[in-house]
């Protein structure tokens, strides 16, 4: 289906939908149809879709998975929990039921009890991303940080392009202070996903790292509020290597940016969701002078150590 390879979910979701009033009564359908919705956050039609289905074949693994998933998204974990319980026991032996009962123990807090049902899922399945990752979140939380990072390099050999596997890497990796992996990985958040692509449609290239000294560079927001305040000294290094710089942040972090970059222009972002299309506005740049490329506010510290631009943040002995 070209929606689903491209990327495009809503799309995905809508022909599924039409593929469903032709076809009712398919439980693999129906699974596939509850794992898209699931993925778009409409857990609620996600876990009616699995049900519908597990009516229809009452012992599908997918359709028990999805339906568990569901109900774990929606908040409804003590249900779901005692669900995947009767599961796990009933089928020791299916990697789903395992995978599922370790998902919902982890996002309750239970790392400990998540790590052995994630564990048993990898000893009946051991090529398996997104198991591989669960587990390693599990074992990180348990300080098992080399089993974490070895189960994560191991996820990553397997699908090196899937955006949530090297996210993941990324985030152990960084909160360990491992910088240039840790950088390169968090690179595939600009990677579109199934649940949101970013849309910026700038005239300018994208800065590699390149002398721009005398140059005018614009640094986009990155999506979540606390990322940006992150990178914000990040963008100080920035504006002491470029000409002139113009930075896009959220419009209620422009007083404490302009504070903080004194001698830069702080634009508030104009943005707009429209589906699974998060799309950046920047007609506000038209009453500014022109600027000679662009870069995203979280990848300024990933060009900085590749073009030894980085300054030595080591704490003073």
């Amino acid at each position: 289906m070209t929606a689903l390879r491209t990327g495009d979910l809503d799309g995905a979701i809508a022909c599924f939908r039409q593929a469903r009033r032709l076809a009712p009564d398919q439980p693999g359908l129906l699974a596939a149809l509850a794992r898209l919705l699931r993925q778009a956050g409409h857990w609620a039609e996600a876990w009616s879709a699995a049900e519908t289905g597990l009516r229809l074949q009452p012992d599908d693994p997918a359709l028990n998975d999805e339906r568990l998933a569901s109900l774990g998204l929606g908040g409804l974990t003590d249900m779901a929990l005692a669900l995947a319980r009767a599961w796990a026991e009933s089928c020791p032996a299916e990697p789903l039921a395992r995978f599922r009962l370790g998902a919902l123990l982890l996002q309750t807090g239970d790392a400990a009890g998540a790590l052995s049902e994630l564990a048993a899922a990898l000893d009946l399945r051991p090529d398996w991303p997104e198991a591989l990752v669960a587990a390693a979140e599990a074992a990180y939380r348990t300080g098992a940080i080399d089993r974490a990072r070895e189960w994560l390099d191991r996820a990553v050999a397997l699908e090196p392009e899937n955006r949530s596997v090297r996210m993941a890497r990324a985030t152990m990796l960084l909160s360990l202070g491992i910088w240039e992996p840790g950088l390169e990985d968090y690179e595939y958040r600009l990677k579109p996903g199934a649940a949101q692509q970013i849309i910026r449609n700038l005239p300018v290239p994208r800065w590699n790292g390149e002398d721009i000294s005398g140059r005018a560079i614009l640094v986009v927001a990155e999506q979540g509020i606390g990322d940006q305040v992150r990178f914000l000294r990040d963008l100080q290094d920035l504006g002491r290597l470029a000409g002139r710089m113009i930075v896009e942040c959220s419009a209620r972090l422009v007083p404490l940016f302009a504070r903080s970059l004194p001698g830069t222009t702080v634009i508030g972002s104009l943005e707009r969701q429209e589906g699974s299309r998060h799309i950046f506005d920047y007609t506000s740049l038209s009453g500014h002078e022109p600027v000679d490329c662009y870069i995203e506010a979280g990848s300024v510290m990933l060009l900085l150590h590749r073009h030894g631009l980085a300054p030595d943040r080591r704490p003073s002995p």
